[in-house]
C-alpha cells in the first residue's frame, strides 16, 4: 500500500489485517535471534524494489509497526517511544515483482530529540523551514475512512496552500526532509502517530516539487512530534527541507 494508492477503505483495511499477522511472525522471529525490547527509539525504514518515494510506503509500515508492539519490543508505537519515523531508498535490488522493507530500530538516550538529532548527522546542512496550519476540513491522516475523491480533494487544497511557502526556496536535488505534527490536543502526553500524516504531509511536499524547489525523492524523509498544541480545529506541520552531500550514506550516519 502507499499513500497514493486508489483502494477502497475496505481494501485498505483487509491488506493492514495481512501485514500485521505477517509482521507479528518477523518480529517473533527477530526476538528469537536476540533482538531486545526498546524505550525510546528511532525506526529507520529503508525500501527497495520500488520506483516512487521510499515516504510513500507509510500506509504498509503502520501495521508492521503494530505488530512490533503486539510482540512487545516497545510498550507502545506513539511519538514518546518512537520518537521519529525516517523513510528512505534501499539501493539493494529486490527480487522481481517484490518489495524489500528493511527496518532498524535505533534505541535513543533521553536528550535524544528532534529534529535536530538527524540534521546534526550532516554537518554544513543548509535548511530551509516551510510550515502550515491547515484546518480540520482539509486534514487529512490514514485513519480517516474517507472515500478516495474526498482523499485526493483534501490533498489538493493543501498543496495549494503549501505553494505560497516554497516560493523562493530552492534546494537543489540532494536534500533530505523532516516533518513536525502539533496536534489541537490538551493532553500532556498526545499519543497521536505523525507518520499516520503522510498523505498531508506528501502534499505540502508535493507542492515544492512542483515548483522546482526540492526533488521528487528525497534522500530520506522523517516524522517526529512537534512540542506544544495547535489552534483548536487546525493540525500545525512544519517540513524542514536540509541539503545533504551527493551519494550521503545516511545508515552509517545514523549508526555513527
Amino acid at each position: 500500500m502507499t499513500t497514493v494508492d486508489s483502494d477502497s477503505v475496505d481494501a485498505r483495511a483487509r491488506a493492514r489485517r495481512r501485514l500485521r499477522r505477517w509482521g507479528q511472525g518477523v518480529w517473533a522471529d527477530a526476538k528469537r535471534q536476540g533482538a531486545k525490547p526498546v524505550d525510546r527509539f528511532c525506526m529507520v525504514v529503508a525500501i527497495g524494489g520500488r520506483t516512487e518515494s521510499p515516504v510513500l510506503a507509510c500506509e504498509t509500515l503502520k501495521p508492521l509497526v503494530d505488530a512490533g508492539t503486539d510482540e512487545s519490543l516497545w510498550a507502545d508505537d506513539n511519538p514518546f517511544h518512537r520518537v521519529a519515523t525516517l523513510y528512505m531508498r534501499d539501493p539493494t535490488e529486490a527480487p522481481p515483482g517484490r518489495t524489500r522493507i528493511s527496518i532498524a530500530v535505533i534505541p535513543l538516550e533521553p536528550s535524544g530529540s528532534m529534529p535536530g538529532w538527524v540534521v546534526s548527522r550532516v554537518p554544513g546542512a543548509f535548511a530551509a523551514p516551510v510550515s502550515l496550519s491547515i484546518p480540520d476540513r482539509d486534514w487529512l491522516t490514514s485513519n480517516m475512512r474517507l472515500p478516495v475523491g474526498q482523499r485526493k480533494a483534501r490533498q489538493t487544497r493543501v498543496m495549494r496552500a503549501a505553494a505560497r511557502q516554497w516560493r523562493g526556496k530552492a534546494l537543489g536535488v540532494d536534500c533530505a526532509v523532516m516533518c513536525g505534527v502539533r496536534y489541537p490536543d490538551s493532553r500532556a502526553r498526545w499519543v497521536g502517530d505523525p507518520d499516520n500524516t503522510a498523505e498531508t504531509a506528501t502534499a505540502m511536499w508535493g507542492a515544492g516539487v512542483a515548483l522546482g524547489s526540492v526533488p521528487a525523492d528525497p534522500s530520506l524523509f522523517g516524522f517526529y512530534l512537534l512540542a506544544g498544541q495547535s489552534a483548536p480545529h487546525t493540525h500545525d506541520m512544519g517540513l524542514l527541507a536540509f541539503t545533504v552531500p551527493h551519494g550521503f550514506n545516511w545508515m552509517d550516519a545514523l549508526l555513527a
